[in-house]
């Protein structure tokens, strides 16, 4: 039976997971407005299956700038900060990292307060092993895949009974990337595995992170 979650009477204080550091890609913003119909944008939105071609880093920082990144952040009693970012989470906790691994390459981290991405040393295998798994599904082809990472920890420290709410914090974003990419013209792909244990396998102290969730994205 799920208990609905509540707020604790008491904040249950979390230390958020230490991401590890390294080569940094910093990302454009997109800087001139949409002009679109909504309405026809959510008539015509599609889920599209095509990835041949590569997704460019101009392309790719407009999505993540689109769909993912923080727009302010507030001290909480918590630990981790409240944040405003694009899309809703339960309590502003935020549990939901976004890594990216292109054809060749190892894991990525978004930062979405420096909109830039981060290479995860050590992640090449667990990278190439996530995109073969998706490749079972898809063809993936030069596509770039989306990793969702959940620390289940974060909204805890708000809420009791926290479970349903990171799980619908994830759907939350692939919801909004499926707008953002078709509003682009870009291909996007949810794909039904969650990429456990490929997508945190290689990081230590992995054991407060749970993998959420993978997509395709590239060019239409």
């Amino acid at each position: 039976m799920v208990v609905d979650p509540k707020p604790r009477a008491h904040p249950a204080k979390y230390r958020p997971f230490d991401w590890p550091s390294g080569l940094k890609l910093q990302l454009e913003p997109r800087d001139q407005p949409l002009k679109l119909d909504l309405c026809a944008l959510l008539e015509q939105r599609q889920t599209r299956r095509t990835f041949s071609n590569k997704l460019e880093n101009v392309a790719l920082g407009e999505f993540l700038w689109l769909a993912c990144r923080n727009r302010s952040s507030r001290a909480s009693p918590f630990g981790p900060n409240q944040e405003s970012r694009v899309y809703p989470s339960a309590g502003a906790m935020h549990p939901i990292h976004v890594l990216l691994a292109r054809r060749g390459s190892p894991w990525m981290r978004y930062d979405p307060i420096e909109h830039a991405l981060v290479d995860l040393a050590g992640s090449m295998e667990s990278a190439a092993a996530s995109r073969d798994a998706a490749g079972s599904l898809i063809d993936l082809g030069q596509g770039t895949l989306i990793g969702l990472v959940a620390e289940f920890g974060k909204t805890a420290a708000k809420y009791e009974n926290h479970e349903t709410l990171v799980w619908r914090d994830a759907g939350v974003a692939l919801g909004y990337m499926s707008i953002v990419a078709e509003a682009l013209g870009l291909a996007f792909c949810p794909l039904g595995i969650t990429g456990q244990p490929y997508l945190t396998d290689y990081l230590s102290d992995a054991t407060r992170l749970q993998a959420a969730g993978l997509a395709a994205l590239g060019p239409a």
